[in-house]
């Protein structure tokens, strides 16, 4: 399960001093599942430069949260359209794989069409690239064609 961490910005306060410790790449994106767990877009929002690509594969028609944003209003979309589409009765971060400025977390979901009310479920890949402390690409790789099935109606 992923440890919630709830500021970018971690504060410490030894002998009356001050001290900050700026998140690894690692943590942050360890954050950024914590906070869609809690559905916490605007903590998501601030982990992301303002000039942010996400990637998210699939076929629109079907699944209209599939395609690539560009900008934190974009991205906010991606997450208001998930929300409308699909439930999560299980979302897991497993394993978070970190070197230089990548992350890459290896999960299982098991999820749910809204549209369709048919589940489906499945490993997953996603990529964080990092610049200064923040996110600025996020790639998706799932079965996506398995998730268009059962959201097809």
């Amino acid at each position: 399960m992923v440890n919630k961490i709830s500021i970018n910005i971690l504060i410490t306060i030894k002998k009356n001093k001050m001290e900050t410790a700026v998140m690894t790449n690692k943590e942050t994106a360890q954050a950024l599942y914590a906070y869609f767990g809690e559905g916490n877009v605007p903590a998501i929002l601030d982990l992301l430069t303002d000039d942010i690509k996400w990637t998210c594969p699939g076929p629109t028609e079907i699944l209209p949260y599939a395609r690539v944003y560009h900008g934190k209003k974009e991205v906010t979309d991606f997450f208001r359209l998930i929300h409308e589409n699909k439930d999560f009765p299980k979302f897991e971060p497993r394993e978070f794989i970190s070197e230089g400025n990548k992350v890459v977390a290896l999960g299982y979901w098991d999820a749910k069409s809204k549209k369709t009310g048919n589940p489906y479920s499945g490993h997953w890949a996603m990529a964080f690239y990092f610049r200064a402390g923040k996110l600025y690409e996020h790639r998706e790789y799932y079965d996506s064609y398995g998730e268009a099935m059962a959201s097809k109606g």
